[in-house]
């Protein structure tokens, strides 16, 4: 018997047998016990609930459960990709900031490497320079001392000569 609700609503049940409970019926009995009777559609129930329990096993759950089988192992397998790749990503990253830092202390010892081999040659130019003035210097003195002794062995001989000139002109006779 349909509900009071869907009688109101115009909605039957007639022909939806398929889908609903075995024809159970429920009664009070005179001494207040409930009553149950079931017939034999509750085995066609049974049976029909089996068989489509099967067929939705066989048609649409078992390939569902496929498609995410196969939809997990591929997102594991992007995933473990995309780890390794991360990893990659790392392991490149360190070897790059490694030959970074390697460069850059090579270029460091290099640097100082010129420097004191450009303060070495500084030093050696200098010392070189220092020791041809020197030796320019020592030359150039002896010549004038050597011109020196020269003028006085010249001008000793003749100072007698110039003392007596002088003279003369002092004393305004000849000597």
């Amino acid at each position: 018997m349909p509900c009071l609700t869907c009688v109101k609503k115009g909605i039957s049940f007639r022909n939806t047998s398929f889908f609903t409970l075995p024809n159970l019926k429920v009664g009070v009995s005179r001494k207040g016990k409930t009553m149950i009777s079931i017939d034999q559609s509750l085995f066609y129930q049974i049976v029909n609930f089996l068989l489509l329990m099967i067929l939705l096993n066989i048609i649409l759950y078992r390939p569902i459960r496929t498609v995410l089988k196969q939809r997990a192992e591929k997102v594991t397998s992007l995933t473990e990709e995309a780890q390794k790749a991360r990893e990659e990503m790392i392991r490149r990253e360190r070897e790059y900031q490694e030959a970074l830092q390697q460069a850059r202390k090579e270029g460091f010892e290099q640097k100082n490497l010129y420097k004191l081999q450009g303060q070495e040659e500084e030093k050696r130019i200098l010392e070189e320079t220092n020791r041809r003035l020197e030796a320019e210097l020592a030359q150039k003195r002896k010549k004038i001392a050597e011109e020196v002794e020269e003028a006085r062995k010249k001008l000793s001989g003749e100072i007698t000569s110039f003392s007596r000139e002088i003279a003369q002109k002092i004393l305004g006779r000849t000597i």
